[in-house]
């Protein structure tokens, strides 16, 4: 199939997710500092507490991944 005979794309009504410009917004986001007032503080608490959720919830969701995985091989 040559480019000539492709038929025509089709654009979409609403704006796509720009994984670049998450990663950008991410990556410069300032993180909470401990320094300040309890309202500032519980801010840093919530912020570490989710951190660490988030972050045992991928590696456990990534080893079940591995497991299945390896469990359809053998």
């Amino acid at each position: 199939m040559t480019a000539l005979t492709m038929p025509a794309t089709r654009t979409t009504t609403h704006e796509p997710l720009d994984l670049r410009r998450v990663l950008v917004t991410v990556r410069t986001a300032p993180a909470p500092r401990w320094e300040g007032s309890a309202a500032d503080r519980a801010r840093y608490v919530a912020y570490v507490a989710g951190s660490m959720v988030g972050w045992t919830a991928l590696g456990l969701g990534s080893s079940a991944l591995v497991g299945l995985l390896v469990s359809l091989g053998g």
